[in-house]
């Protein structure tokens, strides 16, 4: 799986078909943010992310505590990327302080809206808390490859090819403010879902 990474670092270009002056004005800031994507473009929103690190962004991934995620977090040092260890489906409580952590040292840490086991497509509060908490503003990302294997999975996880297109479309950075109940975090969340089905239709649609 490691040695897949780098043939699709190497092979794949990235192309940002739409809202390219959201990520420089993100860029500039030099502030962090909460990127988010749908676990199913988990590879091609992570690899996008990874190319950021080269431009200035200190990225971050969150990572299970357990022996395969001792080989994740080694594979992201190896691209270097941040891991952030915690799991939010066994340790949640614990997963938001080390990201809440993490933004305050300047990480961007990656949020997937429906994982790890979904619903798929369905988006949890998780992201929106951890903006309201750490007041990194949000940054959806809608991803598509051009050419991809399709895995029969919870969530239809793409594989891209190697030497395919990775296209993504960004919205415009999301602040989140003080949260008063859950019910304002769950109709944010559909919002935020709503929104990234949306990017990616632009990303899945653009010309090539």
């Amino acid at each position: 799986m490691a040695s897949y990474i780098w043939l699709l670092r190497l092979s794949c270009r990235i192309e940002i078909v739409a809202g390219g002056e959201h990520l420089e004005s993100a860029l500039a800031s030099g502030q962090p943010v909460v990127p988010c994507a749908w676990h199913q473009r988990l590879v091609p929103s992570g690899l996008f992310l990874r190319s950021l690190v080269d431009q200035g962004m200190n990225v971050g991934f969150l990572i299970s505590p357990s022996r395969e995620g001792d080989f994740m977090s080694r594979v992201a040092h190896n691209h270097r990327v941040i891991p952030i260890r915690g799991s939010s489906s066994r340790t949640g409580r614990e997963a938001m302080q080390a990201l809440t952590a993490a933004v305050a040292e300047g990480i961007s840490p990656m949020m997937y809206g429906d994982g790890p086991r979904g619903p798929a497509r369905v988006f949890k509060t998780g992201a929106v808390i951890l903006a309201s908490q750490s007041g990194a503003p949000l940054l959806l990302v809608g991803a598509a490859s051009s050419r991809f294997w399709q895995v029969k999975s919870w969530d239809r996880f793409q594989v891209p090819m190697p030497f395919c297109r990775f296209r993504i479309a960004l919205g415009e950075p999301w602040p989140i403010g003080p949260l008063h109940d859950r019910r304002e975090a769950e109709t944010i969340a559909e919002e935020l879902g709503r929104r990234l089905d949306a990017l990616c239709d632009v990303a899945r649609h653009a010309s090539p």
